[in-house]
């Protein structure tokens, strides 16, 4: 059953596969906290007889829904690989393109595979490690070998590695694929994983190596990573690679360059040092503009710099007075981070739920040269690669390009990437998770925009502050308050200094940094933040301002929080009496407001006031949000806190039931109110006597909080303390 787990992971999901298979309602566990549990417990409902032939019926319902899936797939029997590759492979694959003229590497390829194999069939970690000086075909040698042995595996999966907080998004978004709800974290996608009977996954230019250390093959599965740092070689069995051999060298330039003699290539490669990055911008630039080779050598041999520096120089410098729209494009993907670029960034502004490999963009320049022409010239003198509607820029080329980029031209680009990215990320973050696979693929590109330096007050540093401030509110919303905290304060600090303390923009970064340091308990300062923001709102917007009112709920809710309900009661009524006169009653911030007020309500034991304002903020968030909306799941969770404390269990129990189902299903089991869910559930399950289930609960929400969440999150120790309350209540 653990396929069934791994794959049918949400209860929509496994309801529909049961219904499929003529399970009988009666036994469908819906009270089992994990998808283990849960399809456990199906395991034994037709282990008694539940279902006649229920295995043979379950499979077949499992391959009507997903007759791509191999998983389900009766033994030997293997789905075909997309046209163009082997013909058997994965279902999965989202491998880059591979080079179209590789050369040489045959006796690593062999090697790797060897190695791979050899560790596999002793039951040991199949991990091989790639590593290597920056631009020597690390990185081509890893997708080369995927694509030669694709039909081994059922999964194929590329990982850009390279930022260490990155890894784990970029891992889930494999989900999907293996039927996890979306959003769900890298643990759960590779406990999946391990589900499946064979896969490959390639972690590409990795530099923190403790960052792969939590992601270690077993059963069936295979790890190829690439690196510059030797230190990987700890992590598995390493390959080094070299540089080509100057045979394999002569043979890539006078693939790409027909007319080059032996003698001529052979003087080229040792020029640039048998570099493949070298060699294939060498090649490029020969086939672009005919020059022969002994003006080329002598223009090469003359310039200052060496290596990739001095390629650059020359391509560059001749786009400059040929394509100088494929320049403009060469250095606004210079700032951007290493991972593949849309295209669709740079062609005005995209559907937001297109944007991404799939997304066709129609490139046009604001006049002059049209950016396809300009795609199509970096591609031909191979300072960039593109890959279906990505474009690839190598970090060393990206590098030398930041370097070499006038200062005043350099600021110009980043305020246009910073502009470019503000136009295609989702406006909308916080309760709106239709937009966050957008915001994971831009992410990357827009925490190297906050690294750019800092730009004067303007229209760039205002782009910069917005993205700033909505990947922190995404990064928030993913339970990543360790990467989110240090952008509110960098936003914040640069605010102040930029724009002063008592500026909008500047309390705006106040506020969110304040609402962090809440979810982090770091009360006494969270009110500090709050009572600075609400004076300076008072004073500045007046005191009727829809922000300034935000400014009080807030302020409320952290005095709730340390312990100052009469306060904090008082300070809701009065907000939330004025947002109602401001805004309308039933704007978003009003019924935020209006739950607020029912918890504190809750707090201070006024409970039935407390229940008839969660179920009035229930009815107006499904009336105008949506019975799915994240604001109108937490008003069910917090009624059902209410009725919990109520003494009326069985209804907190049915509500927390659905409550978590239904986040499982919209946020992902992974996201914060889920396991906050969790942990509600299994309290409920306590109240009810149902000890054994609590503490089943509550043991499988720690460790995933300690997985998923910050060392230091709140949540974690509110988990703990519950656990250890109910082990000793119970004498475990």
């Amino acid at each position: 059953m653990d396929a069934f787990a791994a794959v049918f992971g949400d209860r929509d999901a496994a309801r529909m596969v049961l219904d499929r298979a003529g399970f009988p309602a009666a036994h469908v566990p819906f009270a089992a906290p994990t998808a283990l549990l849960f399809w456990s417990s199906v395991s034994r409902a037709l282990g008694d007889g539940a279902l006649r032939d229920g295995r043979d019926r379950l499979l077949g319902a499992a391959r009507e829904l997903y007759p791509h899936n191999s998983v389900f797939a009766p033994r030997g029997v293997r789905e075909p690989l997309r046209q163009g590759t082997a013909s058997r492979g994965p279902v999965v694959w989202n491998l880059p393109s591979r080079l179209p003229r590789f050369v040489g590497r045959d006796d690593l390829l062999a090697e790797v595979h060897a190695r791979l194999s050899r560790l596999s069939e002793e039951s040991r970690v199949a991990l091989v490690a790639l590593d290597g000086m920056g631009g020597v075909g690390k990185t081509s040698l890893a997708v080369e070998y995927a694509y030669r042995h694709a039909a081994e595996f059922d999964v194929v999966y590329w990982v850009p590695a390279e930022r260490a907080d990155l890894v784990g998004q970029h891992l889930s978004g494999l989900a999907g694929s293996l039927g996890l709800a979306a959003g769900a974290d890298a643990e759960a996608v590779w406990a999946a994983l391990q589900g499946v009977p064979s896969w490959l996954v390639l972690f590409d230019n990795v530099e923190d190596i403790d960052t792969i250390t939590r992601f270690q093959p077993s059963r069936g599965g295979r790890v190829l990573l690439t690196s510059r740092r030797r230190a990987v070689r700890r992590l598995g069995a390493a390959v080094p690679v070299p540089a080509l051999r100057r045979g394999a060298s002569v043979a890539l330039l006078r693939d790409r360059v027909p007319d080059l003699d032996a003698a001529a290539a052979g003087l080229v490669a040792e020029l640039v040092g048998d570099l493949p990055l070298a060699l294939d911008q060498a090649a490029g630039y020969l086939d672009e503009t005919d020059m022969p080779v002994a003006e080329y050598v002598r223009l090469l041999a003359g310039r200052p710099e060496s290596g990739i520096a001095g390629l650059w120089n020359l391509s560059v410098r001749r786009l400059e007075a040929e394509r100088p729209a494929a320049v403009e494009l060469l250095e606004l993907c210079a700032w951007c981070a290493p991972d593949p670029v849309p295209l669709a960034l740079f062609a005005g502004r995209p559907d937001s739920a297109t944007l991404g490999p799939d997304h066709a963009a129609v490139l046009e320049l604001d006049g002059g040269d049209g950016w396809a022409d300009a795609v199509g010239a970096l591609v031909g003198y191979s300072l960039a690669r593109r890959d279906r509607d990505l474009l690839v820029v190598h970090r060393l080329v990206a590098a030398e390009t930041r370097r070499a980029t006038p200062p005043e031209r350099a600021a110009a680009r980043r305020a246009r990437l910073s502009a470019l990215l503000r136009d295609a990320a989702p406006d909308e973050v916080t309760g709106d998770p239709g937009g966050w696979p957008v915001w994971q693929v831009l992410l990357p590109h827009v925490l190297a925009a906050a690294g750019h330096p800092l730009p004067g007050p303007g229209p760039a540093f205002d782009d910069r502050c917005w993205l700033v401030d909505h990947a922190g509110a995404y990064l928030k919303e993913q339970g990543q308050l360790a990467t989110a905290i240090p952008l509110y304060e960098r936003n914040l600090a640069e605010r102040e200094q930029l724009l002063g303390r008592d500026h909008p923009s500047t309390l705006a970064s106040t506020n969110s940094l304040a609402a962090a340091f809440q979810i982090v308990g770091r009360v006494d300062e969270a009110i500090d933040l709050h009572e600075r923001t609400l004076a300076r709102r008072e004073r500045v917007l007046g005191v009727e301002h829809p922000d300034t009112l935000i400014s009080l709920t807030n302020l409320a809710g952290v005095y709730r929080a340390a312990g100052r309900v009469d306060e904090a009661v008082e300070l809701h009524e009065r907000a939330l009496a004025s947002l109602r006169r401001v805004l309308g009653a039933d704007h978003r911030s009003v019924l935020a407001a209006q739950g607020h007020l029912a918890v504190a309500y809750r707090t201070a034991g006024r409970l039935d006031q407390a229940i008839e304002l969660h179920r009035r903020t229930i009815t107006d968030r499904e009336r105008t949000l949506g019975a799915d909306h994240p604001d109108t799941l937490t008003s069910r969770n917090n009624l059902a806190n209410a009725q919990l404390v109520t003494g009326h269990v069985e209804q907190a129990l049915a509500l927390y039931e659905r409550t978590l189902a239904d986040r499982e299903r919209v946020l992902g089991s992974g996201h914060p109110a889920t396991l906050t869910s969790r942990r509600n559930l299994a309290l409920g399950y306590e109240a009810a006597g149902r000890t054994d289930e609590a503490i089943n609960l509550l043991e499988a929400t720690l460790t995933d909080c300690q997985r998923l969440l910050d060392t230091d999150h709140p949540l974690t120790a509110t988990v703990a303390g519950h656990l250890a309350h109910i082990r000793a209540a119970s004498g475990r």
